[in-house]
Formats: C-alpha cells, sequence, structure tokens
C-alpha cells in the first residue's frame, strides 16, 4: 500500500508540491526517490495516486495519476469533552480521529481543570492528520477553540440529538436502539468530578438526554472515545 501524506492544496489533476512536515518527512525519514508512488489526500474528501517527480532540498513534486472524491456518508458525530491532564488529550483526539468523529470539542466546565493553549490545539490538529494518514481517512476530524460549556449548550446541544454523559438515576443506559435512524449526533462528556447540576439541567432544557456508559465511573478519555465508538457503528 502506497504511503500516505496531507496536501491541502491538492488537484484532480496536474502536479502538487509537497512542503513543510509532509515534505521533511518524504525526503529525510522515507528517503523518497523519483518515480516513486504516494497517495496524497486534502483532508476534505479529495485523494489521489501520484508519483514522485522531483526531490529537492525543501519540497518534493508529484504527478496525479488518477484521483476521486471520497463521498462515504457517515453519521455526523460531534464530541464535546472536557481536556484530560498530560498527553491522555493528546491519545483521545488521535483516537476519535480513527473512529469518525466529525469535530471534536474542548470543553471549559465549572470543574475543568485543563484549559489547553492556542499552541496546545495546533499540536492536536497536526495529531488529527497523522491519525487520518495512518487510518485512511480521507476527512480531517474538525478540533475547534475551547469553548464554555454555555456556549456549546447553545450553539450543539440545542441544534442536534444531544447526550450528555451524566449517570444518575434518571440516565438513560447506552443501547443499540440509541442512536438508531440518527443522521447526527452530539456527546457531551465531563471533566473529572462530572458535570455541576446546574450545567446538566442546562443541557436537558435545550432537549439533551442524560445517558451513562454502565456502573462503573470513567475517566474522561474512556468515556469519550466509548461514545465515539458507539456512535460509529
Amino acid at each position: 500500500m502506497p504511503r500516505r501524506f496531507y496536501c491541502p492544496s491538492l488537484l484532480e489533476s496536474g502536479s502538487v508540491v509537497l512542503e513543510g512536515p509532509e515534505a521533511h518527512h518524504l525526503i529525510h525519514v522515507l528517503r523518497a526517490e523519483t518515480g516513486e508512488i504516494a497517495e496524497v489526500f486534502d483532508g476534505r474528501g479529495l485523494v489521489a495516486s501520484a508519483r514522485v517527480t522531483s526531490v529537492r532540498k525543501r519540497d518534493v513534486e508529484l504527478k496525479i495519476l488518477s484521483a476521486r472524491r471520497d463521498d462515504t456518508s457517515r453519521r455526523q458525530i460531534i464530541l464535546g469533552t472536557a481536556v484530560p491532564k498530560g498527553d491522555r488529550f493528546e491519545w483521545l483526539v488521535e483516537k476519535a480521529t480513527e473512529l469518525g468523529v466529525t469535530r471534536l470539542v474542548p470543553l471549559v466546565t465549572a470543574r475543568s481543570v485543563v484549559d489547553p493553549r492556542d499552541s496546545k490545539l495546533e499540536k492536536l490538529r497536526q495529531a488529527v492528520i497523522t491519525a487520518c494518514k495512518q487510518s485512511g481517512r480521507n476527512h480531517l476530524m474538525e478540533v475547534s477553540a475551547v469553548t464554555a460549556w454555555s456556549d456549546f449548550v447553545q450553539a450543539d446541544l440545542s441544534q442536534h440529538s444531544s447526550f450528555v454523559a451524566h449517570p444518575g438515576p434518571d440516565a438513560e443506559q447506552v443501547s443499540p436502539g440509541l442512536l438508531k435512524g440518527l443522521p447526527s449526533v452530539v456527546f457531551a462528556v465531563g471533566p473529572e468530578g462530572g458535570f455541576a447540576d446546574n450545567e446538566v439541567a442546562m443541557a436537558l432544557a435545550v432537549g439533551a438526554r442524560s445517558i451513562r456508559l454502565g456502573p462503573l465511573i470513567l475517566r474522561i478519555e474512556t468515556a469519550a472515545l466509548a461514545l465515539a465508538a458507539f456512535a460509529a457503528l
């Protein structure tokens, strides 16, 4: 299988130039030579087979051999999640990409302890590219800017079929029929300690439903990825 590279300026015909980290990997890690075949994608569904025609110091030129549109219809999955500590969030982003999450929204809630800076978000977006290259996904997962809970409730929970991970006596158990026939879903996962009662009330007031994943207390990334995998089935 040809190695895959991300090229946001990809065309359906002609030639394209890889620059930056993608070119560096092709030149200095893979030691690419002219004539080699690679697969190139633009992150918006266009994917092409291309031949290396020129390897220079800082960039690589490729000629498009054939191209296609990946228009596979999938359920839209929006995942709003509090940010776990350390490298756990990068791991969450990587796996959410592999599972087909459409958009991931880092949330700031009443009990949040981590608020990632813009530089961290850019690193996470690079992790999305890497995960797409590895998994064969041709649409980049969007990583949104850090969002306050109240804004997420109004912009996302109120606009889609929405579910808040909040175990309690009134929460529905996740089951195979929960998402049947839904073209788009939004999941919300809180921080360690969970959502505050008033935050849950805000979500329920706009039509979101409270759900639980079982009898055990899951970490942020475990709950988020369990829901993503459930929606991707």
